[in-house]
């Protein structure tokens, strides 16, 4: 079954490294790996996207819209948590067995209260980090975090509070993925090591034209859901939270 980086959650569900956990409050529960935590920055809807081979584009598995969706960056993960899943636009998805984690009790539909719709990205999981700003009145500040699970390009999508620098936030995630991966046990082949070195020493990749996103492609990453035995036991701190150097202005 493909990974979804949101998942219903209820407190006292077992604690994993794919999953979040919550507390009684239906607030993210911090791990030693976390450090430094960023946030809230506040989103109104996301969006989990699979990529279907026989249409060759990617379908929606699954949304929420018209709600206030907590994310959070840190030194290990970029996390998200909305107690109010079900009001506005709701949480629709592809079935129960999309919504749920392996360890979830939450086998019965339609039990809403005492759970939250949760999740995270672990940052060895990232295949690329996409951004388009705000362009326009009717325009918003998106971010997508695209990942691979079982086999499939899959990606979430995130539309991120007017004041959200989607630029400055793309590009401290990729050097906070950079730094992970670089501080985790599994050896760089010298490729991937040369890649992450180059992403670290580019300047920020330009502002897209209006219509399109800019990426940050990673060189290497594992299937989400994986790579718990690469947890490295500490993480140097993270970038501070301050807008990266100016961008190059987007082509006319």
């Amino acid at each position: 079954m493909a990974y979804s980086p949101l998942t219903i959650t209820e407190p006292g569900e077992p604690e994993s490294f794919a999953y979040p956990s919550i507390n009684q409050q239906l607030r993210l529960i911090w791990e030693d790996l976390d450090g430094d935590i960023i946030g809230p920055i506040h989103a109104s809807s996301a969006e989990v996207h699979i990529y279907d081979a026989g249409s060759s584009r990617f379908r929606k598995l699954a949304g929420v819209d018209e709600v206030r969706i907590d994310c959070y960056v840190t030194d290990s993960r970029f996390a998200m948590v909305c107690p109010n899943y079900d009001k506005g636009g709701g949480w629709v998805g592809g079935g129960a067995a999309l919504l749920l984690n392996a360890g979830s009790k939450l086998l019965a539909a339609g039990r809403s209260r005492g759970n939250a719709l949760a999740g995270h990205l672990r940052y060895p999981w990232l295949d690329s980090i996409l951004f388009q700003p705000r362009q326009g009145v009717l325009t918003a500040e998106t971010l997508r975090l695209a990942f691979n699970s079982e086999g499939n390009a899959m990606y979430l999508q995130l539309t991120l509070d007017r004041s959200t620098d989607t630029a400055a936030l793309a590009h401290d995630l990729m050097k906070r993925t950079v730094a992970y991966r670089k501080a985790d046990t599994s050896p760089l082949e010298d490729d991937e090591a040369e890649g992450f070195n180059a992403l670290l020493s580019a300047r920020p990749v330009p502002l897209p034209e209006k219509g399109t996103m800019a990426v940050y492609k990673l060189p290497s990453s594992w299937p989400a859901g994986s790579a718990a035995q690469y947890a490295p036991p500490t993480l140097p701190p993270g970038p501070p939270a301050t807008p990266p150097a100016e961008h190059p202005e987007p082509l006319p």
